[in-house]
């Protein structure tokens, strides 16, 4: 057995452990940072950037956003249903967030929106050698804050997961972990940050605490290894229950983020039905992934099918796309014709180790059918055919006129028509799981009555309950936003918390 000794133990190095790692030891605190996996970001470094709110680039581009203006947002948004101060003080301190970051080396391109109808809060990190949007940028921001946080003197140890928190009287004395060797190491200190990230590799836990069926109704991302480890630890020292929700969105399997134009052309604000062949959604707020993705959790096998038709391809063709996202960034449809038959024939599309698991869904969801009629459209995909043929009918002779059901924006309703047929299968889908562990507005873990557990504190998607029940995408960047300011918090609290009258040895 291997003894250590630190001020602070972290528990992951995901955004929000790396943050609150750095933050502790910029107060000159010894930290000692136990990571899992191979490498620190976790989660974040699939992500692209933070939300701030009053940053110098929002001043910049004259965003005339205020602190308390997205407070009342979000606060409006969750029905005050959510820890006000808690929202209040992370808000707070996002802006400064920004500079703290640049400090380590990271650089911004600036604040975007996420869709139209969104706030300019998603603080996009520069990629290497790029000055435009590009995915998995947040790895950059993840390298820089594992290279502070080593500069700083904190002991980072790779694949050496946390098994158990030690507490005594009540108290937080430290915690076991096991070395990538399988040797036992306790390290005592006088305060644990859980930053583990919730539990959105785990389909038993998202069965029991959310209700899904993880590749039946709910194709979410599983980033390998976040399990619930931080959130068990935490309920068997006393640690009180929280509900826990998901970023839920919707997907495409087999095809989002990977056949990208197929992607992005599903993803239109064009019909939308469900399997009894029924509108169910507007679809001009498809591009808000979130409220589409609640629109599809309501309706039968909670799944639900954009319909389109060589009518509308051909529209795409000649005019570009009707939104075009920031990520992905595809105009137009050069390359559908290529991705269609790639899908249909089932080849890889790319090495791109995403792209692997998202083809593996193709295997169990099946999400685009193609076929020479409606009647043909239905039978394969499983709609109700007469009341999708009525539908389709309904909707065409709306067109040009207008949407006397949802009220649809005028210039988003083209015709349905062949010769070919298409239809793409949507589900549920989200980043992971959200909640689970019940803290205060300073980060510290509470009992289920309220009362702090000393030297206990935890940040990130574990305590992440300021979203209400569907995550807050009119404030983008909002989970890594989250991550970063309540880990920092958390970093902060700690060492106040050591530096306290209520400090006991």
């Amino acid at each position: 057995m291997k003894k250590m000794e630190a001020d602070v133990v972290v528990i992951a190095g995901g955004a929000s452990g790396l943050a609150a790692a750095v933050a502790a030891a910029e107060k000159d605190a010894s930290v000692i940072l136990f990571e899992k996996s191979s490498t620190t970001g976790g989660a974040a470094n699939m992500g692209m950037g933070p939300l701030a709110v009053g940053s110098h680039y929002q001043k910049d581009q004259m965003v005339d956003l205020t602190v308390d203006q997205a407070f009342r947002v979000l606060m409006d948004y969750t029905h005050w249903r959510v820890d006000a101060r808690l929202v209040r003080k992370y808000l707070d301190l996002s802006g400064s967030t920004i500079e703290w970051l640049e400090g380590m080396g990271i650089e911004f391109l600036g604040a975007f929106k996420y869709f139209a109808q969104s706030h300019q809060t998603w603080h996009i990190v520069k990629a290497f050698g790029s000055n435009k949007p590009a995915e998995r940028a947040g790895s950059v921001m993840a390298k820089a804050m594992t290279d502070r946080a080593e500069e700083l003197g904190v002991e980072l140890y790779l694949q050496t997961p946390v098994k158990k928190i030690l507490t005594e009287n009540g108290k937080v004395t430290g915690v076991m972990a096991q070395g990538p060797d399988g040797e036992e190491i306790i390290a005592e200190c006088s305060c644990v940050i859980i930053a583990t990230g919730g539990f959105g590799d785990n389909p038993k836990m998202i069965k029991e605490y959310i209700g899904y069926d993880w590749g039946k109704d709910l194709f979410s991302f599983r980033i390998p290894g976040v399990v619930g480890d931080g959130l068990n630890m935490a309920w068997e020292v006393g640690a009180g229950k929280t509900e826990v929700t998901m970023e839920m969105t919707f997907e495409t399997p087999g095809i989002t983020n990977v056949y990208k134009t197929l992607s992005e052309t599903v993803r239109q604000p064009n019909l939308m039905v469900n399997l009894e062949g029924k509108r169910f959604y507007n679809e001009e707020f498809i591009n808000n992934t979130v409220f589409t993705g609640n629109a599809i959790c309501r309706q039968t096998q909670r799944c639900g099918f954009t319909i389109l038709g060589d009518s509308v391809i051909d529209h795409y063709r000649k005019n570009g796309l009707d939104y075009v996202t920031m990520h992905h960034n595809i105009k137009n449809l050069d390359k559908w014709d290529s991705e269609l038959n790639t899908y249909l024939s089932g080849d890889r599309v790319s090495d791109d180790p995403l792209a692997g698991l998202q083809q593996e869904e193709q295997k169990n969801a099946h999400s685009l059918y193609v076929a020479d009629s409606l009647e043909d459209l239905a039978a394969q995909a499983g709609i109700d055919a007469k009341n999708l043929i009525d539908t389709v009918e309904e909707y065409n002779a709306m067109c040009g006129k207008q949407d006397t059901f949802f009220n649809k924006n005028p210039k988003y309703l083209l015709p349905i028509k062949g010769p070919k047929y298409y239809a793409a299968k949507h589900f549920p889908a989200g980043y992971g799981s959200l909640g689970g562990i019940k803290i205060n507005d300073n980060m510290q873990v509470l009992t289920d009555s309220g009362k702090a557990i000393p030297g206990l504190y935890a940040c990130g998607t574990d305590v992440c309950t300021i979203f209400g029940d569907s995550y807050c995408f009119i404030l983008p960047g909002n989970t890594m936003g989250f991550a970063l300011n309540s880990g920092r918090m958390a970093g902060m609290n700690s060492i106040d918390y050591i530096d306290s009258d209520d400090f006991v040895e």
